[in-house]
């Protein structure tokens, strides 16, 4: 029997509005990026779809639109959050609300809601994978850079650069109630620190892990392996290491071969990279503009 996971998905936004939404949404017409047109549909539309293909998807728990905004032609969950909180706010109100509803899995998938090129094969190789690590705290997707550049050669993902491999974070992950629970600072502050790089230092390729510097250095037993960061010399395996030092939690890092899985839309130009990829692998006559 195909184990189901529950999935809350993050479809809010910042206290500040972000760029991408004042080009593409001056008029503040649709409020957050998830419910932008694209390609006849909401760009949450095409993530939410592809996840319920999947035999592996649960319930969907949305976390940041209310039904007022938005209405489905399936069963989702509305989270009752503000539309404006923080990544660890909104997971901790996914988990309780989850919990009120009879939901009694250690493990949830997270999802974003801005990735409209993600098809159904890489969303099961996830799932596929997770069941191997239900004994974890955290699992984070990675898609390989190298991967992306025939697809998104000018990508400017934010990478991390390890010995053996660069990668960029992809748009699920997982986390286990103790994950969701204990986690809620490094959750806060590196996902606040990547939103900078991506605004303000994206062109330059940064590294996924500098957010996290400044919470290392308070660990004095973490510095030789900030270190071997520093240098180039850092694993992946070392990494996941690192992570568990910080958050006391059990980490791992899974590597997903999909170009458009961690391609989400964070800059102006990401909506018209992506709108052509997926015009292309779905059959869908392209158009240009928001539609």
């Amino acid at each position: 029997m195909v184990k189901k996971y529950p999935v809350l998905v993050l479809c809010g936004r910042d206290e500040k509005k972000r760029e991408v939404l004042e080009d593409l949404d001056p008029n503040d017409e649709y409020k957050v990026k998830a419910l932008l047109p694209f390609l006849g549909k909401r760009i949450i539309d095409w993530q939410l779809e592809a996840l319920r293909e999947s035999p592996y998807c649960g319930e969907i728990f949305l976390l940041g639109i209310q039904k007022e905004m938005a209405t489905f032609d399936y069963p989702v969950h509305y989270v009752p959050i503000p539309m404006i909180s923080t990544f660890g706010q909104k997971l901790l109100a996914g988990l309780e609300y989850a919990r009120s509803q009879g939901i009694d899995d250690n493990m949830f998938v997270v999802s974003s809601s801005d990735t409209p090129g993600i098809t159904v094969e890489p969303i099961n190789d996830f799932f596929e994978i997770l069941d191997n690590y239900l004994d974890y705290d955290f699992i984070q997707s990675v898609v390989p850079e190298d991967v992306s550049k025939d697809v998104f050669s000018d990508h400017q993902r934010v990478v991390a650069k390890f010995k053996e491999i660069t990668v960029f974070t992809g748009e699920l992950y997982a986390m286990s109630e103790k994950g969701i629970r204990t986690g809620q600072k490094i959750i806060d502050e590196t996902g606040s620190g990547r939103r900078r790089i991506r605004k303000e230092n994206r062109e330059k390729k940064s590294s996924a892990l500098t957010p996290i510097i400044r919470i290392v250095l308070r660990k004095p037993r973490t510095w030789p392996l900030i270190i071997k960061f520093l240098l180039g010399r850092m694993t992946l395996a070392k990494a996941e290491k690192l992570l568990e030092i910080i958050g006391n939690v059990k980490v791992k890092a899974v590597i997903i071969h999909d170009a458009a899985f961690g391609m989400d839309i964070d800059l102006t130009d990401d909506y018209m990279k992506v709108k052509k990829y997926v015009s292309k692998i779905k059959n869908v006559p392209f158009t240009e503009g928001i539609s």
